[in-house]
This record gives C-alpha cells, sequence and structure tokens, in this order.
C-alpha cells in the first residue's frame, strides 16, 4: 500500500447535524482518502477500505514512527507525525474493536444455529493458558 499524499486527499467542511456531502462519499469510492472538517478542522476520515485496512495502517504508522524519531525532520514535522501516530493508535483499537466485535457476533450466529462448540478447557490448552 502507498502512502496517500496531499494531492491525493480531499477534503470537505461539513455543517453541525450533518453527514458527509455526496461528492465527498463519491471521492472515497474512487479511492481517495476524505478528509470531513467542521469550523476547519478535521473530524473524520473516508477512504477505500483497504486504505484502512489493519496491514495498511500499521505501515502508516511505521512511516509516522521513522519521521518522529528522525533528527534530521524539523521539530515541527516530528512533533506533527507524534501526533498523527496518537490518533492512529485510537484508529488501530477502533478497527480492532469493530474486528472483534464482528468475530462475536460470527460467534453467536454459530451457536445459535447449532453448530458445534469447543469446551472452555480445550480453548485454554490450544493457547497454552
Amino acid at each position: 500500500m502507498s502512502l496517500m499524499t496531499a494531492a491525493h486527499a480531499f477534503e470537505y467542511e461539513v455543517p453541525p447535524h450533518a453527514g458527509p456531502p455526496p461528492e465527498a462519499v463519491e471521492a472515497a469510492e474512487e479511492g481517495n482518502v476524505v478528509y470531513l472538517t467542521r469550523q476547519g478542522q478535521r473530524v473524520a476520515a473516508m477512504g477505500p477500505p483497504t486504505s484502512l485496512d489493519p496491514q495498511g495502517l500499521e505501515k502508516i504508522g511505521q512511516y509516522l514512527q521513522t519521521v518522529a524519531g528522525n533528527p534530521n525532520r524539523t521539530p515541527a514535522l516530528r512533533t506533527w507525525a507524534r501526533e498523527q501516530l496518537a490518533q492512529l493508535d485510537e484508529i488501530m483499537e477502533q478497527v480492532i474493536n469493530e474486528e472483534d466485535a464482528e468475530a462475536c457476533d460470527d460467534a453467536l450466529a454459530s451457536m445459535r444455529a447449532g453448530e458445534s462448540t469447543q469446551p472452555w478447557s480445550a480453548v485454554k490448552r490450544e493457547l497454552d493458558l
């Protein structure tokens, strides 16, 4: 996955209590990263699903860590990279939580459908707990 440059990003101002404008959604569908802003501050980002997968986010994090720790970069750029890393950590946590919730929903649906399950003792043995 390649990092999105400013030339490939779009910003749309969103009024309070309104959703993203249709052109923002269309830009995201076309493979662009779209930032939604309120009063000039970014409040959300949209993009193609492949730009938001955990492996892609991990690569972005590695890049930001490199910038944040590079003494040859300006202090302002290193500070910006650290701030972006903090936001990325929050996004990663949300992605992982959503994946966990989806896996839980799938497991509950399987149980309700009468599919067989493993005893807890077997799960613990498999995980060396």
